[in-house]
């Protein structure tokens, strides 16, 4: 029970550390390509000059540098990662119990044969209107 409540605050103490917005630059500086994340930045500062350092801004061209600015909703990603698992989970636990559970359900072959026949014989009694072989 403990390990639980405490795995459990250690996930959420996770997931608050993380940022649902970003601004990605993609810096290329002769054959060499960086990427610099800022997470604590504005729409309106998602610029090279802001988030990429002076040592690369120097020799980097601003032609040569891109910035996005990404907001992204983590409860759609941690909703969607939950879905997943327990449609895997459950998926899983479907397999096991069919493999289980087959041997004791299932008919013998000599009684589905058995009733099988028997119903070839109801039928052609009763809706042909044949005798019995």
């Amino acid at each position: 029970m403990m390990k639980a409540i405490l795995t459990i605050s250690l996930v959420n103490l996770a997931i608050s550390l993380g940022s649902d917005v970003r601004c990605k630059c993609v810096c290329k500086k002769e054959s060499q390509r960086k990427i610099f994340i800022t997470t604590a930045i504005d729409f309106k500062d998602c610029r090279c000059d802001n988030v990429v350092p002076d040592t690369w801004m120097d020799s980097c061209l601003k032609k040569q540098c891109e910035c996005n600015y990404d907001i992204r909703n983590s409860n759609v990603i941690k909703g969607s990662v939950v879905i997943t698992i327990l449609a895997i989970t459950f998926m899983l636990l479907f397999v096991i119990l069919d493999k289980l559970l087959w041997k004791f359900i299932r008919m013998p072959r000599k009684v589905y044969e058995w009733k099988q026949t028997n119903l070839d014989k109801r039928n052609r009694v009763y809706v042909n209107r044949s005798m019995l072989q």
